[in-house]
């Protein structure tokens, strides 16, 4: 069984390896497949620019929950949906960034050769847990995207549905982890696009915006769970 189980994983490898060297051939995918230097580099950029920001955002409005419950909730809520345009500045500043972060994102995940396990150091691991967390966001984000914005429409009801969702143990602890791997990548994303475009030079420097870059994801880790343990307990109407 498990000389079969190693065969077909073989198989299913070596038609990828075709499948990769004939899209390599086509002129736009090859500069895609083979980690151009500009694609790269403007993956990294969208990650911290809009990404990022909005990640941010997206937790502080959140965090208006923490002011007086489901009344100021409600009120965020409601005046984002009726902001103008709404739905084309979501498809354009943020859908499509995430979409292609993420397509290019798992491809990187897919090249890369994970050796924790060999070379135990520590960026070596913040390498590996950046790979590891971005599978986790994709999942997270489908399911939250699909049931408290496709699937619901109404402020109320999204509340309300959210709400439910986290009144669950094991929902809430998935929620965490989600949120929390969105927070770590996000962090250990910062850390390397200052390296990468060279605005954090130098060892010293790099120590410094490293516990920077840890305590932004404390602050962050702390937010959410607050907000999240407000939304699971708070009277709803």
């Amino acid at each position: 069984m498990l000389e079969l189980i190693k065969r077909i994983f073989g198989a299913l490898l070596e038609e990828g390896r075709k499948i990769y060297t004939r899209l390599a051939k086509v002129p736009i995918l090859g500069l895609i497949l083979n980690g151009n230097f500009f694609i790269r580099r403007f993956h990294s950029l969208i990650a911290i620019i809009p990404i990022g920001i909005f990640l941010c955002f997206h937790l502080l409005l959140n965090g208006s929950v923490l002011i007086s419950g489901n009344e100021s909730y409600l009120k965020v809520i409601t005046f984002m949906k009726s902001m103008p345009f709404i739905i084309v500045l979501e498809l354009v500043v943020i859908a499509l960034p995430i979409l292609f972060h993420a397509i290019y994102g798992i491809w990187i995940v897919y090249l890369s050769k994970n050796n924790v396990l060999k070379y135990t150091y520590y960026r070596n691991w913040n390498f590996y847990l950046q790979r590891i967390t971005a599978l986790i966001i994709v999942v997270f984000l489908f399911f939250h995207v699909l049931f408290l914005r496709i699937l619901v429409h109404d402020p109320q009801e999204i509340i309300i549905s959210f709400a439910g969702f986290l009144s669950n143990p094991v929902y809430f602890t998935l929620y965490v982890v989600g949120v929390w791997a969105a927070i770590y990548h996000f962090a250990n994303g910062l850390f390397t696009f200052c390296i990468t475009w060279g605005i954090c030079v130098g060892e010293r420097a790099q120590k410094i915006f490293s516990w920077a870059v840890v305590a932004i994801f404390i602050i962050l880790a702390v937010l959410s769970v607050a907000v999240l343990t407000k939304i699971a307990t708070m009277p709803l109407p």
